[in-house]
């Protein structure tokens, strides 16, 4: 074993520690007066807090005004937000506006153990491990190496703790009671209406909306299909490749319990995707400021439109905060702390966020910068040398975590990197412009969209208009202008490390050079959704507590009650619209009815005919026959068929049916000459504009069904 000592050397002021003193001293210059301080704090608490209202109600009004409308206009709302950011400015110094606290940074610090034993076995099984993933396939043999090999970098670094057995056999004795007593208490039941609202928003309709897939959900389901017949890879090389975790948490889901391949089960296993990331987000606002914040910001991302939308699509996008809210909440915490296990949490779920979504892969570079950030704001000189080490903790977890696509990124490096520098480079397009010219315009366009538009695809997002409704977007304004004063004021790395994170996790859209078109996007700024909602939670919590500081009394309290349950209703009821109605209507009528079909077809394979003998005709931009046969109860078959493969058919003496796009008429008459006895007849959608031919070729006589 290796032991690091703890000593605590006096600190070294550096060059940035001088400028900086200089900078805050000049912001926020200390008192001479301690009593006057004390004397006017005392006035304040006196005295309504009409800079708090009118930052509120003008930051309110702003965001309205840039609601989408037919002459919607940004100047209003950019002289709007000026005047509440005047306003938020007068409150701090006034000592209206005052964010919640960090966490003091723990002062005493721990010895670290490193087991050396422990670690040469890790490094040497997780080597034998990187071997064993050429065949590019999750086995027996290099599942146990890895996993054995991340369980012995656990243990080599994990600080043995005195009395750990009687605790656990204390909380043991404590669930092993046969009564228990429940107390609740007004915030236990806060918080199971946050739970219940949370709940709502995940689940309400969550068979339809939203009603149809698209090709994208074919692909993941034909690869679960696969899984479940025993395919087991380390990365997925179909539609230009895919990290696979999304595919195997939902393959064991529907084994697990028996389910159909279907895009309901897709969903519900994205769902509790999302409901783990607001669990971690709660974490990281607790540790950001209390669990006042953390509840909040989890309550505002719960039912807000952005994640929602792609949650409900039920693709790999939630799997990108669902790793980004772990990683910042481990990393905060385990500086703050000075705690190697947290640093060791916060690497494993960075390696195993890689395994999730493409856009992940920009995490390991917010992390070194958040390190860079901690020692260049800490003046303890050990504490920069421990920081250091815990990057260095990090990086060996999640490259250990990492091995399986590691391997299979050496072997198939363009593959694996083709989605990324297809939009970064111009290997599939040229550049439109000046690649400065174009990061510069898509950093602006992806700033704003919070406020403005938050882009064009209409999957996931409702074209057009901003990622954040009117109450979200005003509050997220008000956090970012305090939080960005505060950092200027108090000088923390962790405000910076916050603001900072933000743009960092947006850069895979902002990146997308060769296609500017595509950002901003909602999907590829999905990481940013965690630090967004604790900067919100952040403000909201603020304005409660600076109305809390100025109003006495019951009416005090019932004001303040109200102007509470006026908010979160009034986003609640934005983001219920923008998902139930608007969002579901926009969906709806832009995506094929492939459900319809694949209703119709179920419904002749059970009566008279085939999964064999059931074809889709194809034609240009219409649907994609997997979809129909994944609805039809048929995952991966395709019932496609081409124009002049259907005389082919005749052979087959079994009843048949065609899907023929309602404008085909060209395959429309094909058909009725190959087979004369068939009928043709027009199916009426229940959407406008989706009807669809079918064309019914009866058996041949004396040919059973």
């Amino acid at each position: 074993m290796v032991d690091q000592s703890s000593p605590t050397p006096p600190a070294e002021p550096s060059v940035w520690d001088y400028l900086a003193d200089q900078i805050k001293s000049w912001i926020n210059p200390r008192p001479l007066d301690k009593q006057v301080i004390v004397d006017e704090d005392a006035a304040l608490k006196q005295t309504f807090p009409w800079l708090i209202v009118a930052a509120v109600v003008l930051a309110l009004i702003a965001q309205l005004s840039l609601e989408p409308s037919p002459g919607r206009t940004a100047w209003s709302g950019v002289i709007l937000y000026g005047g509440a950011l005047a306003c938020t400015v007068l409150a701090v110094f006034r000592a209206e506006w005052k964010l919640p606290c960090h966490k003091p940074p723990v002062e005493e610090l721990y010895k670290i153990t490193i087991k050396i034993e422990f670690l040469l076995v890790s490094l040497t099984l997780g080597l034998l491990a990187f071997l064993a993933f050429g065949s590019g396939r999750f086995t027996p043999l290099n599942m146990l190496l890895w996993i054995l090999s991340i369980l012995f970098f656990f243990l080599a670094f994990w600080p043995i703790k005195a009395g750990v057995g009687s605790r656990l056999k204390k909380a043991w004795q404590q669930i092993d009671k046969r009564e228990w007593q429940v107390r609740l208490s007004r915030g236990s039941i806060i918080v199971l209406a946050v739970i219940a609202v949370i709940l709502f928003f995940n689940f309400y309709r969550l068979d339809s909306v939203p009603p149809e897939m698209l090709s994208d959900q074919a692909e993941k389901l034909l690869d679960i299909n696969d899984i479940l017949n025993g395919y087991r890879p380390v990365y997925f090389p179909r539609n230009t490749g895919r990290e696979v975790l999304h595919f195997y948490a939902s393959a064991a889901f529907m084994s697990l319990f028996n389910l159909d391949v279907s895009f309901l089960n897709l969903k519900i296993v994205a769902v509790f995707a999302n409901l783990l990331t607001l669990f971690f987000i709660y974490l990281l606002g607790k540790e950001w400021g209390d669990r006042w914040v953390g509840l909040v910001a989890a309550l505002f991302a719960g039912m807000a439109y952005w994640p929602l939308l792609f949650t409900r699509l039920a693709l790999r996008i939630p799997y990108y905060p669902l790793f980004v809210a772990p990683v910042l909440f481990f990393m905060v915490r385990g500086l703050r702390r000075q705690h190697l296990p947290d640093l060791l949490w916060g690497g494993f779920f960075l390696g195993l966020g890689l395994h999730g979504y493409t856009p992940f892969r920009i995490v390991p570079i917010l992390v070194v910068i958040g390190i860079l950030i901690y020692l260049v704001h800490t003046k303890n000189k050990n504490l920069r040398w421990r920081a250091v080490l815990g990057l260095a903790v990090i990086t060996a977890v999640s490259l250990l975590v990492f091995i399986p696509l590691l391997r299979y990124w050496l072997h198939n490096p363009e593959l694996f990197t083709y989605r990324a520098f297809s939009r970064l480079t111009g290997m599939e397009v040229g550049f439109q412009n000046s690649p400065l010219v174009i990061f510069t315009q898509n950093f602006w366009r992806a700033s704003v969209m919070f406020f403005w538009n938050n882009g064009v695809i209409w999957a996931h997002s409702i074209p057009g208009r901003p990622a954040l409704e009117v109450v979200s977007g005003a509050f997220y304004f008000l956090g970012i202008a305090t939080i960005t004063l505060r950092y200027f004021r108090k000088w923390d790395w962790r405000d910076l490390f916050m603001l900072v994170s933000i743009p960092i996790l947006m850069m895979p859209s902002i990146l997308s050079l060769a296609y500017p078109g595509e950002n901003p996007s909602l999907n590829r700024t999905a990481g940013a959704i965690v630090p967004v909602f604790i900067v919100i939670g952040t403000a909201f919590v603020t304005m409660v507590r600076g109305f809390q500081a100025s109003l006495s009394g019951k009416s005090g309290r019932h004001v303040l009650m109200m102007v509470i349950i006026l908010l979160l209703v009034w986003s609640a009821v934005n983001n219920y619209d923008l998902v139930f109605n608007q969002y579901y209507t926009l969906y709806r009528s832009a995506s094929w009815n492939t459900s319809e079909v694949g209703r119709v077809a179920a419904l002749f394979i059970e009566t008279l005919g085939y999964p064999e003998t059931t074809y889709v005709v194809g034609y240009p931009h219409w649907i994609d026959s997997r979809l129909v046969a994944i609805n039809a109860g048929y995952p991966g078959m395709d019932f496609a068929i081409f124009p002049d493969e259907i005389p082919g058919t005749r052979a087959d003496p079994r009843a048949k049916m065609f899907f023929i796009n309602v404008n085909d008429e060209e395959n429309a008459r094909f058909v009725q000459q190959i087979f004369p006895n068939g009928v043709l007849w027009q199916f009426d959608s229940e959407i406008p504009n989706k009807e669809f031919l079918i064309f019914f070729v009866p058996p041949s006589e004396g040919v059973l069904p």
